[in-house]
């Protein structure tokens, strides 16, 4: 029994021991290194922004900021892991102050191709003048927005036209010079590229519904919006309008997997014919060729989609495919384009 209790005291020295180091690793301050500052105003803030991020970074007791004298030689996934791995960091930030506008961007190695960046702008109807103060303000907003954002991880991704020449430049051993250059033109449109969590979309493609045996096609045009929740869920509404206009609602998850030129999302749908467009041709007419009976209004469905999104640039190409089971069966197909509000 007296061996028991120190074979039991001994498990619960080493599982607490075992516990405190997985806190303490927790709590491990993010290793961030604050590059020189982007100034291309005429306030010459360059290095007090500099040393102003490394302290706020500090304040928050979550980052271990460090300084650097070297700026990133390109913005690519090379270059930005190139400089994370030489500055033995897992994220870098800087800030970028333009006449009349300052951003601050960050960009976190468990992230690639993607990156997180907040602005405010510098000049209002009201302020005739910009001054010291004014641009501290939004300094310090822009800075708690890039916090939150990494919290939570909000990131975007990088412009999809360039994905792939990003994905050609991480298999380079020697920098591009070229690629430099065009990726610092690409920089200086980032901080206008923000996307927000609302979205719309046009889409075109075709519709099969069965019932009672029978089936037929048609083209269907539709239209979707949609808000996203999290960094991987969102919510999305549509209208599909082919023999029938269709109004649906459903959820949708982006798989977590490494996410390049294409991310892959799986969803849930409920839809409702609103009501009937045309019985002429197709599904529900009352022609002996088809001879289906027509779908009723306020007939629900529900059903599993697959969706896959290809960035552009300032747009999403979407292409999908849902299955919807009620009374009767529908099946769409569509491939369109998605635009952040």
């Amino acid at each position: 029994m007296k061996t028991l209790s120190f074979g039991l005291l001994g498990s619960l020295i080493i599982g607490l021991s075992v516990f405190s180091t997985v806190l303490q690793a927790e709590e491990q301050p993010i290793k961030i290194s604050v590059l020189p500052s982007t100034d291309s105003s005429t306030y010459n803030l360059g290095s007090p922004l500099q040393q102003a991020l490394a302290r706020l970074y500090k304040e928050t007791g979550t980052y271990l900021p460090s300084t650097s004298d070297e700026a990133l030689s390109g913005f690519t996934p090379l270059e930005i892991s190139r400089a994370m791995r030489d500055k033995n960091v897992t994220a870098l930030s800087f800030v970028l102050l333009e006449q009349e506008r300052i951003s601050v961007f960050l960009f976190d190695k468990n992230h690639p191709l993607q990156f997180i960046v907040s602005s405010r702008n510098l000049t209002s109807g009201t302020q005739a003048a910009i001054n010291s103060a004014m641009i501290e303000t939004q300094f310090k907003s822009a800075f708690k927005e890039v916090l939150a954002s990494h919290k939570e991880e909000k990131f975007q991704e990088l412009p999809g036209a360039k994905a792939e020449k990003l994905a050609d430049s991480s298999k380079r051993t020697k920098r591009d010079p070229r690629m430099a250059e065009e990726s610092r033109v690409l920089f200086r449109e980032l901080s206008s590229l923000t996307d927000s969590p609302l979205y719309i979309g046009a889409h075109l493609g075709m519709s099969r519904f069965g019932s009672e045996g029978t089936s037929s096609s048609t083209v269907t045009f539709a239209l979707s919006g949609g808000y996203q929740i999290k960094p991987r869920i969102s919510i999305e509404g549509g209208l599909s309008a082919s023999t029938y206009l269709i109004g649906s609602v459903g959820g949708r998850y982006a798989l977590p997997f490494k996410e390049e030129s294409v991310k892959l999302s799986v969803g849930l749908d409920i839809a409702s014919v609103l009501f009937s467009i045309t019985q002429n041709y197709g599904y529900g007419s009352p022609n002996l060729t088809y001879n289906s009976p027509p779908l009723n209004r306020g007939t629900f469905f529900v059903g599993p989609g697959i969706f896959f999104d290809i960035p552009l640039l300032g747009a999403t190409l979407r292409g999908d495919l849902r299955f919807y089971t009620g009374t009767g069966t529908i099946i769409v197909g569509t491939y369109g384009l998605i635009y952040y509000l």
